[in-house]
């Protein structure tokens, strides 16, 4: 289903500094960020009425291979370096990190998740046409769920795995047809529905909402965000601010798409969903 059911409140500009924004969590009025693969193993906080950047926190004892993710419960903030573009990483890992030290360090330590896919049992390389790639995950139910970027069929499987340290394999609980591949998701406990984003081959971005999850009456509703924004979006993060209310920000990108060239820098838009 697809309808024009939002308005955008608000868009500021993102600083250089973070011009591969690739996951966000609202916390405490603050926007927390980080830049996807090859970036430093670092987190920001964005004022999000400026978009100006207040603080940097290095995890001093992580790697940034491909972080594609991010989210948080009531202690902790979990960082995902869970991209897998070519569909044969072995190190996928989830960091773990202490609200407490996030908020008094700029240097913090991490625990660490990893995981596997309990049904993925080849490894060479498949670029862009792998179903073991993610770049979301959100907590539901005290667990982390993963739900993957199907390049090959797009539909997002849903994995689940404990929030404790140590490793795992990902059991794969559900799977949604969606049309187009994800590359975010967060839950909102306060009105049960998850939000993402999304696009296609047409370079058409998507908010991607999900009520009802895993039960007879689940609904996937597809808001289609290129009419408003145009193409070339590539929206790689998002954030329930409240339970109407969402965040999500966009990445610097130059793209050539029905023979037109668009060029998109970084930036953050307050969105309010309707139904």
């Amino acid at each position: 289903m697809t309808a024009q059911n939002y308005n955008i409140e608000r868009k500021v500009s993102l600083s250089n500094k973070i011009s591969e924004t690739s996951g966000i969590i609202y916390i405490n009025n603050e926007i927390v960020t980080f830049n996807d693969s090859g970036g430093k193993p670092e987190l920001y906080t964005i004022n999000p009425y400026n978009g100006k950047t207040n603080r940097t926190i290095w995890i001093k004892n992580a790697k940034n291979i491909d972080w594609e993710s991010i989210t948080q419960d009531k202690e902790h903030i979990y960082v995902g370096d869970t991209g897998n573009n070519d569909g044969n990483r072995t190190d996928l890992v989830i960091y773990k990190i202490s609200k407490r030290d996030f908020y008094r360090k700029n240097t913090v330590n991490a625990e660490r998740i990893l995981y596997s896919y309990e049904d993925q049992f080849i490894f060479e390389k498949q670029r862009h046409s792998t179903n073991f790639d993610c770049e979301a995950i959100t907590i539901y139910h005290n667990q982390l769920l993963l739900f993957t970027k199907n390049w090959g069929d797009y539909h997002t499987k849903v994995y689940k795995i404990p929030t404790r340290p140590g490793r795992y394999e990902a059991i794969k609980i559900h799977s949604l047809d969606i049309g187009c591949m994800l590359t975010s998701i967060a839950y909102n406990p306060e009105n049960n529905q998850f939000v993402g984003t999304a696009y296609d081959r047409e370079y058409q971005s998507y908010i991607i909402r999900v009520k009802n999850f895993y039960l007879r009456e689940e609904k996937i509703i597809k808001t289609n965000l290129t009419p408003a924004l145009n193409y070339a979006n590539q929206f790689e993060a998002i954030a329930w601010k409240n339970k109407n209310q969402i965040y999500i920000t966009r990445e610097y990108l130059k793209q050539k798409v029905n023979k037109k060239r668009y060029k998109n820098k970084q930036k953050m838009f307050l969105i309010t969903l309707m139904d």
